[in-house]
């Protein structure tokens, strides 16, 4: 891969202004990968054609989630770019948008949680595993978490964009909480600038805890949002639990329901003589 183009830290530090650092990761990752594309292709990356863009998504990955992330990436670039005047078109503003399928979701089955269970050795170890099982919180969330935003059996959750939510303790959950420090941060570090632990480093323990290749802590938000929809139905109070911005990505958890509602179908009431009707007809 060619050296690095000097404009792309301008670019990183204007994103990071505003945007969460595994945003500005990976958007700076795919603006790295054009250029280093365009470079192998005696191309410049700020004249690209639509149609050049649209070859160096195939490079990218096969997954229409991969191409579609590449290119949210590459868009919020060039718009960087013609702001700066280093360029004066967008060529991501002319690619067809990207379908991506919905997926299913994948919850930590019970035995894989258990384990982890067994495996923790610090009271951290369990508020993670818990936090994200029975309150949904992202990494990302966890990490800034302070003793303080857990108030009155809520938990004051600061998401995506800022955005705050508030997810009510579980019982179980209150009871780990027993364990954590009474004020500041609940994930406390002296290894990092910012006081807590890092996201990446509440993923990697979530990770070794559950010790099976597949599961993560992105699978124990699935185990609580797939619990929750199919208790309650509710796919709008599901929405605000999660802190989702469009009610479409909540949907995926609407999938699992189906064995709830084939037992709520199968329930219904029906009329006296319907059974035997039916039999004298089919004879």
């Amino acid at each position: 891969m060619s050296s690095r183009p000097p404009h792309l830290a301008g670019f990183e530090s204007w994103l990071t202004v505003f945007r969460r650092p595994r945003t500005v990761a990976n958007r700076v990752h795919y603006a790295q990968r054009l250029h280093a594309w365009t470079h192998e292709n005696d191309l410049d990356a700020l004249t690209l054609t639509p149609g050049q863009l649209a070859e160096w998504l195939l490079t990218v990955g096969a997954s229409p989630a991969t191409r579609k992330n590449a290119a949210d990436a590459i868009r919020v670039y060039y718009r960087w770019a013609i702001d700066l005047n280093l360029t004066d078109t967008n060529p991501a503003d002319k690619l067809p948008r990207f379908t991506v399928p919905r997926g299913l979701p994948r919850p930590t089955p019970d035995h894989i949680l258990r384990g982890a269970i067994t495996r923790c050795t610090r009271p951290q170890d369990i508020l993670m595993l818990l936090l994200g099982s029975l309150s949904g919180l992202r990494v990302a969330e966890m990490s800034r978490l302070r003793a303080e935003d857990i108030n009155d059996g809520q938990i004051r959750v600061t998401g995506k964009g800022g955005h705050i939510r508030h997810v009510p303790v579980h019982p179980l959950l209150n009871e780990a909480l027993a364990l954590a420090p009474s004020c500041g941060w609940l994930f406390p570090s002296d290894r990092n600038p910012s006081g807590h632990y890092l996201p990446a480093s509440i993923g990697q323990r979530i990770h070794d805890l559950l010790a099976t290749t597949g599961w993560s802590a992105h699978t124990l938000r699935h185990r609580f949002a797939t619990h929750v929809y199919s208790s309650s139905l509710d796919i709008l109070g599901l929405r605000d639990l999660l802190g989702h911005a469009d009610v479409t990505t909540t949907m995926v958890y609407t999938r699992v329901a189906a064995e709830k509602l084939s037992r709520d179908v199968a329930a219904l009431q029906t009329l006296p003589g319907m059974t035997d009707r039916i039999q004298t007809l089919a004879s």
